[in-house]
């Protein structure tokens, strides 16, 4: 019952951005341990992606991506750092997102409320239903060419 809740809630997100086509801003982060990526599956979506969000009013993107994996993943990083900015058109609006690299050790991330299911996983080993642009932005790490661009 709560993701079909949480499916109908974000049809009516994206059906406000058709209508509005706002400009957003927000992080996804490269949380990595050893050669495993931490991936979230949201309760609303069908594939894995990097956790983040939305910037807040007032926030830089260092402090967003802190804030929203203590919030999502119960993760609280130190050292970031911006290693990418991309811009994304796709669902009707226009995001800016900065990508953060942040090493992790010794923590269990605990999902949240919006998270159904959590894991780090090997980088060269994702499972299938990983976001197309979550799959490229891993393959940019390891190759070290990320640059930024269209995510």
């Amino acid at each position: 019952m709560l993701n079909f809740l949480f499916k109908i809630i974000s049809s009516i997100r994206k059906l406000y951005w058709f209508m509005r086509r706002p400009i957003t801003t927000g992080v996804k982060i490269l949380a990595i341990s050893g050669n495993k990526v931490l991936l979230v599956k949201n309760r609303y979506e069908k594939f894995w992606y990097l956790p983040g969000g939305g910037i807040k009013k007032g926030e830089t993107s260092i402090e967003s991506a802190k804030r929203e994996m203590r919030e999502e993943c119960s993760i609280i990083l130190d050292n970031l750092r911006i290693i990418g900015t991309y811009s994304n058109f796709s669902e009707y609006k226009k995001d800016s997102i900065f990508l953060i690299h942040s090493d992790v050790t010794g923590l269990m991330p605990i999902k949240g409320f919006e998270i159904e299911k959590l894991e780090f996983f090997d980088m060269e080993n994702l499972p299938d239903n990983v976001s197309s642009a979550t799959k490229r932005r891993i393959r940019e790490f390891l190759s070290g060419k990320i640059d930024g661009g269209i995510w």
